[in-house]
């Protein structure tokens, strides 16, 4: 009578889609599950790399500040009596702040690259001035130099940690 029974019942309904329907319900709640320890860990994250924005933020702008303070320190140069304009003057300002400018834009997708960059590119600007205009390129604007300095070194940190917190988001 049982066999029978359950003859006719697998005839109405396979017992292999059953056990496959079984095997659904169960693989959809563990997809769930999974789909929600995901979404809650991208969520700290992205809160993490909100913690470090400011940081980048700081970083971004400072790479704008030196931009326009060295713009400005070419300007009133060359604006002294005697001191003549030639197109290579001009491109090398245009290429001095437009480098700035295009580190900080980079800062929005490799900020401690671009800090770094900016650091040293400003020293060289520095060592370069010094090696073409003798010792007293070395105390002109000293005092705004090592702001400028110092304040590239401590967004160092915090863009290094941004980017950090980015690469282990991926």
């Amino acid at each position: 009578m049982f066999f029978t029974t359950w003859v006719v019942i697998e005839k109405i309904i396979p017992f292999s889609k059953v056990i496959m329907m079984d095997n659904q319900n169960n693989n959809t709640d563990e997809a769930k599950s999974k789909h929600e320890i995901a979404e809650y860990y991208e969520g700290i994250k992205n809160l993490e790399l909100k913690r470090y924005e400011d940081g980048v933020q700081k970083a971004r702008n400072m790479l704008f500040v030196t931009a326009g303070l060295l713009l400005l320190a070419e300007i009133m140069l060359l604006s002294r009596p005697g001191t003549t304009f030639s197109p290579l003057i001009i491109g090398f300002i245009i290429i001095e702040v437009g480098s700035f400018i295009a580190l900080a834009f980079w800062t929005r997708t490799k900020p401690f690259t671009a800090v770094i960059t900016g650091l040293i590119l400003y020293l060289l600007l520095w060592v370069m001035a010094v090696v073409l205009n003798g010792e007293p390129a070395i105390y002109k604007g000293f005092w705004v130099r090592i702001i400028i300095i110092v304040a590239l070194i401590s967004t160092i940190k915090p863009a290094k940690a941004w980017e950090d917190a980015k690469n282990g988001l991926k």
